[in-house]
């Protein structure tokens, strides 16, 4: 198979240690998804809160519940540097002890493979695992299910059922790879669930009544912590059905990697991803090219990367077809501290919105 990507303004050979910019950027740096970095895990620790209670989370979406939910009686630990991909963590010695410490570990499994290893090796004295509290969906390249009558996401998120949706792998799916010296073994499961408000409800009624378990004088606080964070997501999803119901034509979307499939899953979106779930798989030239004349016959206007990854695929793509390219936040780290989870929601969906007029 031919990897050159001349045709689309980037270099040849796809080898990412082949290829060089001005100034030594690398094809590692100019492809890498979710902010790829040597600099992975290295530096001190986010902190946040003053609270008796340590909880160390790993990500941004558990950050913002352990926040909302534990509220003053927490203080959260976070080994993940603002702007750096969550996925490729690399713990410390400092800070596997730090989760051993720590009085409750939140965990989304498969997501982290340096967390796993490290609860694997080290139990936690508390561990909270929201995969087994969230309906998790399949990992797949493209968002393929069909968008039928049978999805009621009121009832989903009121009586706590399943997800009966067949999600179909594709060719352009790679779950379990090792480049550069990171693997990424997302174990047959997409972990970004928290593209999905109601998922999100379900993650937080498990983080309260964790923090209930270990902290009983403070379970009402958490409760009651819990019921208000619950009235802004319903509101939030309510608000964000509204924005894409709004759209009539078929709400296909191209993106750098499949972090966005709940969001597609639950507003009846299309996701096209230029690479797969693994955010550092490198596209072909016949992926390219099938997705330049895949954007010619949907008539899409944009092509997205994520923020936290460098745009220079998308953009070219988006040069090749007379398209735009635009960001959108995978809300696996938190990049603007004025801009919280549902915010960032809402702006997503606005730019989704325009991208279909």
């Amino acid at each position: 198979m031919n990897n050159s990507r001349s045709s689309f303004g980037l270099s040849t050979p796809v080898s990412r240690r082949a290829f060089t910019l001005g100034g030594g950027l690398s094809f590692a740096a100019l492809v890498a998804g979710c902010g790829g970095t040597s600099e992975k895990g290295k530096g001190s620790d986010a902190s946040s809160g003053s609270g008796d209670l340590s909880v160390m989370i790993t990500c941004y979406p558990t950050q913002y519940l352990a926040e909302k939910v534990g509220g003053e009686h927490v203080s959260i630990i976070n080994p993940v540097k603002p702007g750096i991909d969550p996925h490729g963590l690399e713990l410390s010695v400092q800070q596997v002890a730090q989760m051993a410490d720590a009085d409750l570990v939140v965990q989304i499994e498969h997501y982290q493979t340096a967390v796993d290893d490290a609860i694997k090796a080290h139990e936690p004295k508390k561990l909270l695992n929201l995969n087994e509290f969230v309906d998790i969906l399949p990992a797949s390249g493209d968002d393929d299910h069909d968008h039928g009558d049978e999805h009621d996401h009121e009832h989903e998120a009121s009586d706590g059922g399943g997800d009966d949706h067949a999600h179909e792998h594709d060719d352009h799916d790679h779950d379990d790879h090792d480049h550069g010296g990171h693997h990424h073994d997302h174990g047959g499961i997409d972990p970004h669930f928290w593209q999905d408000p109601h998922r999100m409800i379900k993650a937080a009624k498990a983080l309260a009544d964790a923090l209930s378990d270990i902290d009983s004088e403070h379970a009402e606080d958490y409760a009651k912590n819990y019921e208000a964070l619950e009235k802004e997501l319903t509101d939030l999803d309510e608000e964000l059905h509204q924005k894409y119901e709004s759209v009539d034509r078929e709400k296909a979307f191209i993106t750098s990697h499949t972090a966005f499939a709940y969001l597609a899953d639950t507003y009846d979106l299309h996701q096209i991803g230029i690479a797969g779930i693994d955010p550092e798989n490198e596209p072909s030239t016949e992926r390219l090219l099938e997705l330049a004349e895949l954007v010619k016959k949907e008539k899409l206007t944009t092509v997205f990367f994520e923020t936290s990854a460098t745009p220079a695929v998308a953009e070219a793509l988006a040069s090749r077809t007379g398209a735009k390219a635009e960001e959108l936040d995978n809300l696996e780290t938190q990049l603007d501290a004025k801009k919280d989870y549902a915010q960032v929601m809402r702006e997503n969906a606005d730019k989704l919105v325009a991208s279909w007029q």
